[in-house]
């Protein structure tokens, strides 16, 4: 920087002791705005380095802080070198004046000076600026260790500042419009706190073209991330790089893929920097685990324990004075509150051990990306869910029981309370409504304003139904609406036409309904059994239609269902959750809840 007498800023200049700027390329590149000779160039002559400033736009880069902007330049022609002067006024880029070339005997190289400066930049000649550039030119100085950059008078020396430095594994990606197979991405820990933490994008090449806000969150993390890909040298020459509001929708799932990577990557991080204290306890007999983790939800919560663990010990001298005994408690109080409550976690830190602000901030985000309040609240759920199907399994297939259960009072108890035995999707249920009372409620669902008058069946008589359950069909349909109608069986009784025909008077009932046969209705009808005689066999197996199809109609059908056949659709539903989660559910949780469960709705 070139300051004046009271320390401004006047001027930038920069220095390069390259080869300089021959006649000839300045009479093409200055002369044709946009074009530069480097476009040509991947490597330099000398060192084979990779190029920088082949975009050929790097006057109009200047001409945003700057007035004029003026080139000294020397080049070796033959065995002389050559010196001359270039200018270019911001008013007039288009013009450049190009002083005659004399002879000297100073080496090659080029200063460029950037004079009447548009603003003050008082900036640059702070640390946070030195710091800032170091870090852009950083992944430079580690591939070309002979090259030395200065800033202000300071060499740049990444290996002094650097703490680490890790190339993460990448695989293709598959964007909206394109797959990227050449991203590579590097993180670098830096010695000391930062507040800016980057991502920088480069192309192929290894140059960094265009940075933008990381926005990950990384506790006692001071971190820089470079993206390399050609794809980024498409972006840079559509000047799309710096902007923060870029919105192609490539660029934006690559940009996605980076900051989970980040995450990933830094949420391991901090639970490796955990590991020394963790060891500790464990020796001392404190850490209140046992053994490997049994699954993946244990996996993750012992992450998060030692995380949180490590703040406690971080931010609390009274933890790190501690006896045994009293560390080995707070950590069990601690442990309980990760397993069951782990969205409350930052709140118990900051109470318990005055965890200060920036790192309650850090440590809640770390919270959110792990999903473990999400994961522990979906293995309870499956542990339920198991339990309930082990218990209606028991109720309608164990002889003990099978003659004994009852639809009122024990099996539609059950059921009532889990209707996702016969799907997810359903937004309301309800339990025993008469068909009046069914018919109201999809007057309101469809929003039709009618109110229906009393349904009968055929015998003038009314009807109860026992689940009534509806939904709003997900998908371009938005306005279609579908209705399950159920009538459960006792496990003893084998139906016949009799059970059928009273489902039957159910379907004629409502399909007299003018909201019935509504264009955006679907309509289900089950009837629940565990056998059934030849009659219903031969109904409900037939060439024209589905197995289990009783009745059709254009808009709703009648199917008789096994009590086997909804629980093996239920476990097959919930066995792909349980896989896809990496869940494993013990099996004290399941006698625990099978136990509860069975007390509730079977009767000795």
């Amino acid at each position: 920087m070139v300051k004046n007498d009271l320390g401004g800023i006047t001027a930038i200049r920069i220095v390069d002791d390259g080869h300089g700027i021959s006649r000839e390329r300045a009479d093409h590149d200055f002369a044709n705005l946009g074009d530069s000779i480097k476009r040509k160039m991947s490597r330099t002559r000398t060192h084979e380095r990779a190029v920088h400033g082949k975009e050929g736009r790097g006057r109009l880069k200047f001409f945003s802080i700057t007035r004029l902007a003026k080139w000294h330049t020397i080049y070796k022609d033959g065995e002389k070198h050559l010196a001359f002067d270039l200018t270019i006024q911001s008013n007039n880029l288009e013009h450049c004046e190009l002083t005659d070339a004399v002879e000297t005997d100073a080496p090659t190289g080029t200063v460029v000076e950037l004079v009447n400066l548009k603003e003050p930049f008082d900036r640059l000649g702070s640390s946070d600026a030195f710091r800032e550039f170091s870090t852009i030119f950083a992944p430079y100085i580690l591939q070309y260790p002979t090259v030395q950059i200065s800033f202000n008078g300071f060499t740049i020396d990444p290996r002094i500042t650097i703490h680490k430095e890790v190339d993460l594994p990448q695989k293709p990606i598959v964007c909206p419009n394109r797959v990227i197979d050449d991203l590579r991405l590097k993180v670098i820990e830096w010695n000391g706190q930062s507040e800016s933490r980057q991502i920088f994008f480069g192309g192929d090449n290894g140059i960094v073209l265009g940075s933008q806000a990381a926005y990950v969150t990384a506790p006692n993390f001071a971190y820089s991330a470079y993206a390399y890909s050609a794809f980024f040298r498409e972006l840079a020459d559509a000047n799309l790089l710096d902007l923060e509001g870029v919105n192609d929708p490539d660029f934006l799932h690559i940009l996605e893929h980076i900051r989970s990577n980040l995450k990933d990557y830094f949420r391991k991080r901090q639970a490796d920097l955990s590991q020394g204290l963790i060891q500790e306890l464990k020796d001392q007999g404190a850490y209140p685990y046992d053994g490997d983790p049994r699954d993946e939800v244990e996996k993750r919560e012992r992450q998060v324990f030692d995380i949180a663990t490590y703040a406690v010990s971080s931010h609390s001298r009274e933890f790190a004075r501690a006896d045994t005994s009293l560390k080995k408690m707070t950590l069990t109080f601690l442990k309980e509150a990760v397993k069951h409550n782990p969205d409350a976690l930052s709140t118990i830190l900051r109470a318990v051990v005055n965890l200060p602000k920036a790192q309650q901030n850090e440590f809640s985000e770390l919270l959110h990306r792990t999903e473990l309040g999400n994961i522990i609240s979906s293995s309870s759920l499956i542990a339920d869910r198991i339990a309930t199907l082990t218990v209606l399994r028991t109720m309608v297939f164990e002889p003990k029981y099978r003659q004994s259960v009852k639809e009122r009072g024990q099996l539609d108890a059950l059921v009532r309370d889990n209707t996702w035995l016969f799907g997810e999707q359903f937004h309301f249920t309800m339990s025993e409504p008469g068909l009046t009372r069914i018919m109201k409620r999809v007057a309101e669902d469809l929003g039709s304003g009618r109110k229906p008058k009393k349904v009968t069946k055929t015998d003038g008589k009314g009807g109860r139904a026992d689940q009534f359950l509806g939904r709003i069909v997900p998908g371009p349909e938005k306005d279609r609406h579908e209705y399950l109608l159920i009538e459960l069986k006792r496990p003893g009784l084998t139906i016949g036409r009799k059970e059928l025909n009273q489902v039957q008077d159910y379907l004629d009932a409502l399909r007299t309904q003018p909201d019935f046969s509504h264009t955006d209705t679907r309509w289900n009808f089950y009837l629940v059994t565990t056998e059934y005689d030849a009659t219903v066999d031969a109904m409900i197996h037939q060439a024209s239609r589905p197995a289990g199809v009783a009745q059709e109609g254009d808009n709703y059908v009648l199917w008789v269902k096994t009590w086997g056949e909804v629980l093996r659709e239920s476990e097959a539903r919930h066995q792909f959750i349980q896989d896809q989660l990496k869940i494993e559910v013990t099996d004290e949780q399941i006698d625990a809840r099978i136990k509860d469960l069975a007390q509730s709705v079977i009767k000795n």
